[in-house]
């Protein structure tokens, strides 16, 4: 989830974890939402490119790593052994560090306080065990952010796939949160086993457990605010679908949200996870099953979370973000599809409650998106979007031109 999307989602009240209800809602598919040159249908996007050869393109994430208060652009690819960032508003490419093999997932957070963010990436990733270091890395700035940074590794837990700041316990002071893809005895198809999520204090660097319940392929996860608003909760996808995690008196407490995909295993459950707002309420957005063609919002209604299938026509679903992209107070929903069409999409509630929904092509063919983030990167008060992409091996972001 974004900064903004974060931002509204602490604005909402309490939110009640009830049973899922299944149903559907059919997608009205638009023309292409990205202008070049011509005149395109709302919402409107135009395409640049950051940057090529970024081959196994995997991650997006924006921050500000130079304290010029514009959003940068971190570009990490898998099968590349250097890990870059793209400077605001020239996209200058500067290198973090080399010799990070298979990196996987980063995440940014400003431990020091110094106004330029830490920087925890897991490396060396594998889909077992017995391939898999599992490396989990601390970057940090040595007084020029635009040269290379240092390297620490504080850990090593096999398939480390995840990693996330959260704000756990309300004070400001965020923890990292690390998340495996499967457990030690998984192996293909059904994966079966239990998948620990851990957590870490900034300083010691103590492993401890967030739950060790998660079964299956632990895909997705989510540092937002849930139930109590005044602190983040973890929020996870698997096979085992959408539970949350909430750090309460010293304890974390694990509670089902949705089932997912209603697929017997393994084609079950949930892949990616986000939250979104519109009519009022927070509404949670998923892909499902994992790595799979369904684009799915849940919505609060009655008592119960709603599921609706809003899409089934993507081919590899493989990240999810939401926003809202032309100030109506309604968040639309941004999906990447890294399969064979190499698209991503943009879902429009057509009715003020989220009834129904239609699908704007936002880049048709050119972004086989493994990661998208959703930023107002030019300062222009509209939410842009950046993707990464892996058969595409290219970074892209998308000004927002809607008027």
């Amino acid at each position: 989830m974004t900064q903004s999307s974060y931002t509204r989602t602490a604005a909402i009240g309490c939110i009640a974890l009830l049973a899922l209800l299944t149903g559907s809602t059919p997608v009205q598919v638009e023309s292409a939402g990205v202008e070049q040159g011509g005149v395109a249908s709302e919402p409107r996007f135009v395409a640049h490119t950051i940057s090529t050869g970024m081959t196994g393109g995997y991650q997006a994430v924006v921050v500000d790593l130079n304290r010029d208060q514009r959003p940068d652009v971190i570009g990490l690819a898998s099968r590349l052994d250097e890990l870059v960032w793209f400077e605001n508003p020239g996209w200058q490419k500067h290198l973090l560090a080399t010799g990070l093999n298979r990196m996987i997932n980063l995440a940014a957070h400003d431990i020091d306080g110094d106004g330029i963010p830490e920087l925890a990436l897991a490396h060396e990733f594998a889909t077992s065990h017995d391939a898999s270091l599992g490396v989990l890395s601390l970057l940090t700035h040595e007084g020029d952010p635009s040269m290379p940074w240092s390297v620490r590794e504080i850990d090593r837990t096999p398939t480390a796939h995840r990693v996330r700041w959260a704000d756990i316990e309300g004070n400001g002071r965020s923890v990292l949160i690390n998340s495996p893809l499967v457990g030690p005895a998984a192996a293909a198809p059904e994966y079966r086993d239990a998948v620990p999520i851990f957590w870490y204090r900034p300083g010691d660097w103590t492993r401890q457990v967030v739950t060790d319940s998660e079964e299956g392929v632990v895909h997705g996860i989510l540092a937002t605010p849930w139930e109590d608003t005044g602190r983040d909760s973890i929020l996870s996808a698997s096979f085992l679908g959408v539970h949350s995690h909430r750090f309460v008196d010293g304890q974390w407490i694990r509670d089902f949200v949705t089932r997912g995909d209603p697929g017997g295993w393994p084609v079950s459950g949930s892949s990616e996870v986000d939250l979104g707002y519109i009519a009022g309420q927070v509404f949670v957005t998923t892909i499902e099953p994992w790595h799979g063609g369904q684009v799915v919002v849940y919505r609060h209604e009655d008592g119960t979370w709603k599921r609706q299938v809003i899409d089934t026509k993507i081919d590899s679903g493989h990240t999810i973000a939401t926003g809202d992209f032309n100030g109506d107070g309604r968040d639309e929903v941004v999906a990447g599809d890294r399969g064979d069409t190499q698209s991503v999409y943009l879902y429009s509630a057509t009715d003020p409650d989220g009834e129904t929904w239609s699908r704007h092509v936002i880049d048709d063919g050119d972004m086989a998106a493994s990661g998208c983030a959703v930023e107002d990167l030019n300062a222009d008060e509209r939410l842009d979007i950046v993707c990464i992409g892996s058969g595409t091996a290219n970074l892209k972001w998308y000004e927002n031109v809607t008027r």
